[in-house]
């Protein structure tokens, strides 16, 4: 069994190796690799240099002063045509200097523009008044430093970029005393990262590196942890064993590749984890859709679900656990749901109880059972007689243990009233705890032989035939 489901845990782990390296190839693509940008860092550049030998590297470096905002990019919210409420202001663009410090005669400052987010604003108009200032006898402002992406000023920006120069030059005369000539039609912008956009670069590496870590943990925790509940089944349930598993799984029969259900069992895998269910402790399955998904759910008889696992031929496995476990209701209505939820015992006494009753009435003859207050036929625990003397609490539990060549004599005897061996208990002062005991037994046993003889088409629904179409 073992070895069939490692095959296929590990198929599913080869899947989503696959699965996880196109979506890193994806994110590569959709990023222009600029992620391995983000990932080095920006490189102090030279802004002497060419801006064109710069473009759509990612770089940081100093500007020595601000000349003047020339754009500023806002979003508004429109709704058929009509903006709801202010413009939010985005960025902003400037143009900027970075002095010549080499010394040569011809040395000529380096202008350039630079896009800058909307909280620099004030920052951004201070450096830009101090240089103001300083060209009418004020001191030189401190250096700004900036990190972005060198790009070709857009065709959309580049109109009020000529504008903002001849303002300056018509109202300041700022050409005849300074040299523009060393002016590019190149920013740098904060937002880029290369020639990508700096959110998805972030995203798409942050998206490659959750989809890596992920691949890793699945691969190491299917290879270590995949019979993980099967070892937990078999640690929880004296009396189970690898070898009683793998002996049904090759008897069981193949619902889907991944699901196998035998008369003792569901078998399941459900990711890297292979999941037993034991048939025995299963009264009621059903198939149920949601966002057409298939699960396949498995009650039990203390009221609460066993398991639901996503299951495509949920129908044909709830068909199956029909044909080999006819103490469990196959198949959904209302009216079973309520019962389920409201009246246990009565859900119980539709399959589970006669089942179980028809289980003893097979069983070889001096094969001894218990039944429980609640009705279940179970096989006799041995009783120790070494400390009869002393009896121990659990020994007075209400249970009634009959022979099987007995039941029918004691079972007309308690209905009837007239059991000796009632009659002798009561008239025994040495036995008032076995008394005590004996009663809750004929209780018990008076309900479980109504639900013997009580048909369940006597309900007020129609119960469901498993043959019929499951939804």
């Amino acid at each position: 069994m073992l070895g069939y489901f490692k095959k296929r845990v590990s198929k599913n782990i080869t899947t989503t190796i696959i699965v996880c390296a196109i979506l890193i190839v994806v994110a590569m693509c959709v990023s222009k690799f600029d992620f391995i940008k983000y990932i080095t860092g920006p490189t102090k550049a030279d802004m002497m240099t060419p801006m064109s030998k710069l473009e759509g590297k990612y770089v940081t470096f100093d500007v020595d002063a601000v000349l003047a905002n020339y754009i500023r990019t806002s979003s508004e919210t429109t709704k058929n045509g009509v903006r709801q409420g202010d413009a939010k202001l985005v960025s902003l663009g400037y143009i900027v200097i970075v002095a010549d410090r080499s010394g040569n005669a011809d040395a000529k400052d380096h202008y350039f523009g630079i896009v800058v987010p909307a909280k620099s604003e004030k920052t951004l108009n201070k450096l830009s008044d101090d240089y103001w200032g300083y060209l009418y006898g004020g001191e030189l402002p401190a250096p700004y430093h900036f990190t972005g992406s060198v790009r070709k000023i857009k065709t959309d920006e580049i109109k009020f970029w000529n504008q903002m120069i001849n303002d300056i030059n018509k109202e300041t005369g700022y050409d005849k005393y300074y040299d523009m000539s060393f002016l590019e039609a190149y920013t740098v912008d904060f937002d880029k990262i290369g020639t990508s956009s700096k959110f998805l670069v972030i995203f798409c590496f942050w998206a490659m590196l959750a989809v890596l870590l992920y691949a890793i943990f699945h691969v190491v925790m299917s290879m270590l942890s995949f019979n993980a509940p099967i070892k937990k089944f078999i640690a929880n349930n004296p009396g189970q064993s690898m070898e009683k598993l793998d002996a049904s799984f090759a008897n069981a029969t193949k619902i889907s590749p991944d699901v196998f259900v035998s008369p003792e069992y569901v078998f399941y895998r459900k990711g890297g984890k292979v999941y037993v269910v034991a048939l025995a402790g299963v009264v009621w399955s059903y198939v149920y859709t949601y966002k057409g998904t298939n699960y396949l759910r498995l009650y039990g008889e203390n009221g609460k679900v066993i398991a639901a696992p996503a299951v495509p031929a949920a129908a044909a496995a709830v068909k199956e656990i029909a044909r080999v476990a006819p103490h469990c209701v196959c198949g959904y209505s209302p009216e079973l749901n309520k019962m389920y939820t409201q009246n246990l015992v009565a859900f119980l006494g539709l399959k589970y109880y006669p089942a179980k009753q028809a289980q003893r009435d097979q069983a070889p003859a001096g094969t001894s059972f218990e039944m429980d207050v609640d009705g279940t036929l179970r096989p006799a625990t041995p009783v120790n007689t070494e400390n009869e003397a002393a009896p121990q609490p659990e020994a007075l539990q209400p249970v009634f243990t009959p022979g099987s060549d007995e039941l029918e004599k004691e079972l007309a005897e308690m209905m009837n009233g007239t059991s000796e061996s009632a009659a002798e208990a009561a008239e025994t002062t040495a036995a008032e705890a076995v008394e005590t005991a004996t009663e809750a037994a004929e209780t018990a046993t008076e309900a479980a032989e109504e639900v013997k003889e009580k048909s369940p088409y006597d309900l007020d629904f129609t119960p469901i035939d498993t043959d019929l179409d499951i939804k």
